[in-house]
């Protein structure tokens, strides 16, 4: 009975997150055109700073109420895997071919700064869990270099994306149309900044509960709480992702749906961790969590080197898609995120 009401209350807190969603994309796409930012930068920064919200709360919660670094980690590594996934998804949603022949080649950019946040934050796992020198820090030198990496991707992802070359139609991207078709006038700026305000604070608190819920419920059925984070947690506060990309996809807009999943990696390892990381008392977060997490970490850099494999081809072959149901990347990314679930399980 007990496991049954924790369930119920998961499903629920994950209905919120998924409810605010919606309000966060249009809030966050209204600001970004009242003060004039680009259509591809919201995709793959500001859209995925919002949907990454979940990630955020439920992190510094599970540390701070209930001392779960576990299931901190859990939710930021395993989220990098559960958007990957997404993108296999909406590759077998998209109706009009291989969906990362739709992206410009820019997104291999994202795809490799995100790649390179979960190499660091990989590496500092085992180097923490290697030596012991390091124990006693309050932040790591390495987490130094994970958010500074962070910055430096973000400024680099928006000069390389400035709202000029955003004001256009993407190449190779068919049939786009308004997101405001058939909507209500959107909100001024004063507006949509209350609206993000207010849904911001409704997945936070809902992701504080999402985390209380996931530590009784590793209590309860007797699982690692490292498990729990990477799978039940990460795929919960992975919501908005799926949410928003599946939007993006429904206005004829694949490059927002992309630059929005390779975005929110980079903002679950560059800025939640370390946010962790100062969260977190009595040492750094580091050596306080699984190894598990490294492994992955590893994971999600392979299913990323799908993905950048994947945009190089396409790119290279522009005009040969290979027909509506010829895609071997989405079957790779499904087929890869089942067997890490499988196999995180029986090892934890």
């Amino acid at each position: 009975m007990q496991a049954a009401l924790l369930w119920l209350q998961l499903l629920a807190s994950a209905v919120l997150i998924l409810g605010s969603a919606r309000y966060l994309t249009r809030s966050s796409d209204v600001i970004a055109r009242r003060t004039g930012l680009g259509h591809t930068f919201v995709g793959m920064v500001l859209l995925a700073t919002a949907t990454s919200l979940p990630e955020l709360g439920t992190g510094v919660s599970a540390i701070r109420l209930q001392d779960s670094p576990d299931l901190a980690a859990g939710a930021a590594f395993g989220s990098n895997l559960v958007n990957i996934l997404i993108i296999g998804i909406a590759d077998l949603v998209w109706r009009n071919g291989p969906l990362l022949s739709h992206v410009p080649r820019t997104s291999l950019v994202v795809a490799g700064v995100g790649a390179g946040v979960i190499v660091i934050a990989s590496v500092a796992t085992l180097v923490h869990h290697s030596t012991g020198a390091m124990a006693g820090w309050y932040i790591s030198p390495l987490t130094a270099v994970l958010f500074a990496f962070f910055v430096l991707s973000t400024f680099a992802v928006y000069r390389l994306e400035s709202p000029a070359s955003d004001s256009g139609p993407v190449a190779g991207e068919p049939g786009r149309q308004s997101a405001r078709d058939g909507e209500d006038e959107p909100p001024g700026l004063r507006g949509a900044v209350g609206i993000y305000l207010a849904s911001a604070l409704v997945v936070i608190a809902s992701s504080v509960w999402l985390s209380y819920v996931g530590d009784r419920l590793a209590d309860s059925l007797g699982w690692e709480e490292s498990f729990v984070g990477t799978q039940f947690l990460a795929i919960s506060t992975s919501l908005p992702e799926v949410a928003t990309s599946l939007a993006a996809l429904r206005i004829g807009s694949p490059a927002l749906a992309v630059g929005n999943l390779l975005g929110s990696n980079l903002f679950n390892m560059g800025f939640i961790l370390s946010a962790d990381e100062l969260a977190i008392t009595g040492g750094t977060i580091w050596s306080a969590i699984s190894r598990s997490h490294a492994i992955t970490g590893f994971i999600a850099i392979a299913m990323t080197a799908v993905v950048v494999a994947a945009l190089v081809h396409r790119s290279r072959r522009p005009g040969r898609t290979g027909g509506r149901w010829a895609k071997p990347e989405a079957a790779l990314l499904i087929a890869m995120y089942v067997g890490a679930s499988v196999g995180l399980f029986y090892a934890g």
